[in-house]
């Protein structure tokens, strides 16, 4: 997915870059924890995000130790990457609680149907060119003298040409994204779920109806089948968080 921030930065998720559209061609390239935080971020714009669900989704669940200093750190980095494309302050710290992506618009676009874009463009471009006039045919196919005398050279150089593109793309193909479900909406409360599985939505808003009046504005956010230090066995865990940022959020535990 390719995501326009602020019709100033263009963010591609699965090459891992932040690019100027202004400045096309000069790309910046994301380690995976920082791509990771920033596709949690432009998918949740101007919600705050709790630090233990961005240690969790960036660093826990893929088997990586996390800690508030790595946290501070790629948010800090981060920062700094977006700052050469945007002067404008995207990312707001709320101590102690977590952070809030806050672009003014962000819009998204398929990435094949951005590359087809590129394609047809490419094309336009090169049938307004004039056509260049062909060399002699001796001086095209006439390789040097040193070519011809080298062929394990030759072999080597073409294999590199097939090759490289090839590992590049595996290097970061692999761009992971934020893995939460929109489960609708119980009055004023949207619900979501963070890997997706075991109840139905019908239980869920159950379950919820039992807990929360949902008359204030929330997020609800499920968590399926979990261990959390202090519980004698695994339990579903839901957590509503009032929009009210200066409100805490609450947990209620559900035995799966």
């Amino acid at each position: 997915m390719i995501f326009v921030i602020n019709k100033k930065i263009k963010y591609n998720e699965y090459e891992g870059t932040l690019e100027d559209i202004d400045d096309p061609g000069n790309a910046t390239l994301l380690v995976k924890p920082a791509c990771r935080l920033l596709s949690i971020f432009v998918r949740n714009n101007d919600m705050l995000i709790k630090r233990k669900q961005l240690l969790d989704e960036v660093w826990e669940d893929y088997g990586l130790k996390a800690t508030d200093s790595n946290l501070n750190n790629y948010i800090s980095g981060l920062r700094r990457s977006l700052a050469k494309i945007d002067t404008e302050e995207l990312i707001i710290t709320y101590p102690r609680q977590g952070f809030k992506f806050v672009a003014k618009k962000i819009t998204r676009q398929d990435l094949n149907a951005a590359l087809l874009e590129k394609n047809v463009i490419q094309v336009s471009d090169n049938d307004k060119e004039e056509k260049k006039p062909e060399l002699p045919t001796a001086e095209l196919t006439s390789p040097p003298a040193w070519w011809k005398k080298a062929p394990l050279k030759k072999m080597a150089f073409i294999a590199v040409i097939l090759v490289f593109p090839y590992l590049l793309s595996m290097a970061y193909k692999q761009i992971p994204v934020s893995n939460i479900t929109n489960l609708g909406k119980y009055k004023n409360c949207d619900i979501y779920s963070i890997k997706y599985n075991g109840m139905q939505p019908k239980e869920i808003e159950s379950v919820i109806a039992k807990h929360y009046t949902c008359e204030d504005k929330a997020n609800i956010y499920y968590y399926f089948n979990i261990k959390e230090k202090g519980l004698p066995s695994y339990a579903s865990i839901f957590a509503y968080c009032p929009l009210d940022v200066s409100a805490a959020c609450e947990l209620s535990y559900v035995k799966s």
